[in-house]
């Protein structure tokens, strides 16, 4: 029993079930057992929660900030594994225990978006994880852009290698999608990359002559994944014809659609929707799309992700209340629903019995709720003052 604690002295979230007072018994990285009151044992130590919230550590699907910590200002760039190890601390201190660095793979993208460099950073990954340094889980999202043939290549060979987790399919073509018309294509990587305009259209004419092909790659590409059955969504889908394309490639899930149609389109066959804490923190969409608070307001919403901001999926679970029929279902938003689709060992999102004992005390005394602690596997890899 020298590894076995118990949290106590606060309400408990068990990913389903919210309880006005409980706690948690876990021994040697997993869950014990899960008691519906406060309990204590003489002989076992106590993790006080001081009256906090006790639920699951957060499950991040989709993260761009490896990308924005090694590339802290244009053409500013940092090395790949000091930006892991610093990353891997913050997401410690945002309850995050099971995060998804998303990884972009396009053809004649610029910088960290070129595949060259996007495998070198799934590389580093791997690397730091089998160092044991690592203070919460690491897994990768790749993000294929259709049309990207040198991509593909590499992203049969890390498949083959098991270093993908799950894979989203991205279409960034002008005209739909994120971004509707030329206009929006072009500002969007003129404020990104300070390229000239001349440029950016030349590359979305390259772009627009690759699409006639570009599907034939994707449905080679989701036959892979597949076949080793790793989760996959579809990215910025914005009508149903799109949804209805998406699902015959057995595809998961749709993450930010960008038009309510596509969302209802989505649930109504059973492909689980992820919109964009952020979006929901500032109840705009960064682009003038659909807001996460009108796809929670219709029950459409499996989850939440930080996509650019992981302080942002703490706070945003409970501004989802607001939005919900109770607490626990908008807890669920960055927990058990995130967690039931990344499909990991472990039961990432859930504490229940056999689990791992991923667990963090959230305290919202004050105007913006923070973790006061972050338990991975049941290991203390972050604490604060309550």
């Amino acid at each position: 029993m020298k590894n076995r604690k118990i949290i106590n002295n606060g309400a408990v979230f068990d990913g389903v079930n919210l309880y006005d007072q409980g706690a948690v018994l876990f021994e040697n990285g997993k869950i014990l057992e899960i008691y519906k009151k406060d309990k204590s044992f003489a002989d076992i130590p106590v993790i006080d929660a001081r009256g906090n919230l006790i639920m699951p550590g957060i499950v991040d699907l989709h993260s761009d900030s490896l990308e924005r910590s090694i590339e802290k200002r244009k053409n500013v760039f940092f090395d790949i594994g000091f930006a892991i190890l610093n990353i891997d601390r913050h997401l410690a201190c945002c309850g995050i225990t099971s995060f998804c660095h998303a990884i972009s793979f396009a053809d004649n993208e610029l910088g960290l978006r070129s595949p060259n460099q996007a495998e070198k950073c799934v590389e580093k990954i791997e690397e730091f994880n089998k160092t044991c340094q690592s203070l919460v889980k690491h897994n990768i999202h790749i993000r294929y852009e259709i049309g990207s043939k040198q991509s593909l290549k590499i992203l049969m060979r890390l498949i083959d290698k098991g270093l993908v987790d799950i894979l989203s399919i991205m279409d960034h073509t002008p005209g739909q999608g994120q971004f509707k018309s030329m206009e929006s294509y072009v500002k969007f990587h003129a404020d990104e990359y300070a390229i000239s305009e001349q440029e950016i259209l030349k590359k979305a004419e390259k772009k627009l002559k690759k699409n006639e092909h570009a599907w034939h790659m994707v449905n080679k590409l989701t036959k892979a994944v597949s076949n080793a059955e790793i989760p996959l969504l579809s990215h910025d889908d914005d009508t149903k014809g799109k949804i209805n394309l998406i699902k015959k490639l057995g595809v998961g899930a749709s993450e930010f659609p960008v038009t309510m149609e596509a969302a209802m389109a989505a649930s109504n066959i059973g492909i689980d929707v992820f919109m964009g804490a952020p979006n929901l923190i500032r109840n705009q969409s960064t682009n003038g799309n659909l807001k996460a608070s009108k796809v929670i307001e219709q029950d459409l919403c499996t989850g939440l992700v930080s996509d650019y901001y992981p302080e942002s999926l703490i706070q945003a679970c409970f501004m989802a209340s607001e939005f919900t029929k109770d607490i626990g279902t908008a807890l669920g938003k960055v927990t058990s629903g995130p967690g039931n689709f990344l499909n990991q060992p472990g039961i990432p999102g859930q504490l229940v019995q056999g689990s791992d004992a991923d667990i963090i005390i959230v305290n919202r005394q004050n105007s913006w709720a923070h973790v006061s602690h972050t338990i991975v596997r049941g290991n203390t890899v972050f604490q604060c003052r309550s």
